[in-house]
């Protein structure tokens, strides 16, 4: 409000992203009192505290409106309200998922519709009638062209777009555009989930190519009909290969165009061992009522931390023991890592973590490190991937870490698969190489 109030004289861009409706989920209590007393059992969207979220947000956009009319410039302002991603499916909230995308499948981190399907409000008086309305389907590459287009602004030489101008859509006419693309390389476990995938949209058809999920590690592909089929329940793949091939053409097409980083087959994948039938399968992810806890002891997002073993706990599916003065980490998964909470803080400079290490696992190696009073604990950025030779030899390691304030915590992530990985002569230098702490196993 500030912001408009000391430009309102003056051209202005604002982009709010509103964080009222996203994890974590909680709400002004006198709210989440307000609906409980509305909670239909029979509906699928139940939850009171989402339902006070969701007002909470309607008072914020008010707000802004409000201002706008107050400024007496409302006649003169463009105003795009969107969201990102389908509805949260996978967190529970008030004993239910936090929201409901029906009748489409799926929410948020998945590639079907309600993932991936959102709601757009275009505001200008100049241009767009009120109350209008169209089905035309757009994307958020969309809007910038789509202003320049408004305003009247031509792009700078030699600019390309990802998207089109949606001026035809928002006049009530029909868009001329080839297809859209939705590239998600990733598989969350959460319901409704996929393996990496990407998606065309062209008219009413929908093709979802899953990389290297199909026989001898050829693509996999789903086809769905969105106007007869707008729940995604009838994979018509089979029946329509040549729409499959022309539309894999296109997707094929554009992750050449974008340079885009694809998945790569996986050498050592036993089709004997993979359970297609699980595929969308997931399960609810408890969430916090109450505010964000402090950082002073470390969680792990991708599951329950095990047992401390001399002081270590085991997460993403790995075991510990101690073995001949060496930590024996046991992985049957993915993602095994092992989290150790410092008895006291170490000092902030480029630490050094240095260790022997022998593995038969997979992947490379990365270690994360807790900073005091930052949340999340252990995150991407605090952190350091490094190679790892999985030969069944002992290598010495010497890992970096550039901490910029004090250190409460390590993770050492050994690898990217099964196997056994034995960790010994652990210790911890600071900038100028002296040993500040070590392990003893």
């Amino acid at each position: 409000v500030a912001f408009m109030e000391s430009h309102k004289d003056q051209p202005f861009f604002l982009n709010y992203w509103m964080f009222s409706v996203h994890a974590p989920f909680n709400a002004k209590q006198s709210l989440i009192d307000q609906y409980k007393s509305r909670v239909d059992p029979n509906d699928p969207q139940r939850s009171p505290t989402y339902a006070a979220m969701v007002h909470s947000l309607d008072d914020a956009v008010g707000t802004l409106l409000d201002t706008l009319d107050r400024l007496q410039i409302a006649d003169r302002t463009i105003i795009v309200l969107a969201t990102d991603n389908g509805g949260n499916m996978y967190s529970e909230v008030d004993g239910t998922t936090a929201t409901n995308n029906a009748p489409l499948r799926g929410g948020k981190a998945t590639m079907y519709e309600g993932g991936i399907r959102g709601p757009a409000i275009v505001v200008y008086p100049e241009v767009v009638a009120p109350g209008s309305r169209s089905d035309e389907v757009i994307q958020s590459s969309d809007y910038y062209p789509t202003l320049l287009d408004l305003l009247a602004i031509e792009p700078q030489p030699g600019q390309r777009f990802d998207g089109i101008s949606i001026m035809p859509a928002l006049r009530g006419q029909k868009l001329e555009r080839q297809a859209i693309f939705t590239y998600f390389p990733h598989a969350p476990a959460i319901p409704d989930w996929l393996p990496p995938s990407v998606s065309v949209h062209q008219g009413d058809w929908k093709l979802i190519r899953i990389f290297h999920g199909g026989e001898n590690q050829s693509h996999r592909y789903k086809l769905f009909n969105l106007r007869d089929d707008i729940g995604e329940q009838s994979d018509l793949a089979a029946a329509f290969p040549q729409r499959v091939e022309a539309m894999d053409e296109l997707i094929e097409a554009f992750l050449v165009d974008t340079g885009a980083v694809r998945p790569l087959a996986n050498p050592n994948f036993d089709p004997a061992k993979y359970q297609p039938e699980l595929e969308g399968k997931g399960t609810l992810k408890r969430s916090a009522d109450g505010p964000p806890r402090k950082a002073s002891r470390p969680t792990n997002a991708k599951g329950n931390l095990g047992k401390a073993v001399a002081g270590w706990r085991p997460a993403g599916g790995c075991s510990i023991a101690i073995d001949d003065g060496a930590m024996v980490i046991t992985s049957a998964g993915n993602d095994p890592h092992v989290i150790y909470q410092m008895p006291r803080p170490m000092p902030s400079g480029t630490l050094t973590l240095r260790f022997k290490m022998e593995s038969d696992s997979a992947g490379k190696g990365q270690v994360f490190w807790s900073q005091e009073g930052i949340v999340p604990p252990f995150f991407r950025d605090r952190s350091v991937v490094f190679p790892v030779e999985h030969d069944g030899k002992t290598g010495d390691y010497a890992i970096e870490l550039p901490a910029k304030g004090p250190v409460v915590a390590i993770r050492i992530d050994p690898s990217m698969g099964p196997g056994t990985i034995r960790i010994s002569n652990l210790s911890m230098t600071s900038e100028d190489g002296v040993e500040i702490y070590s392990w003893k196993f």
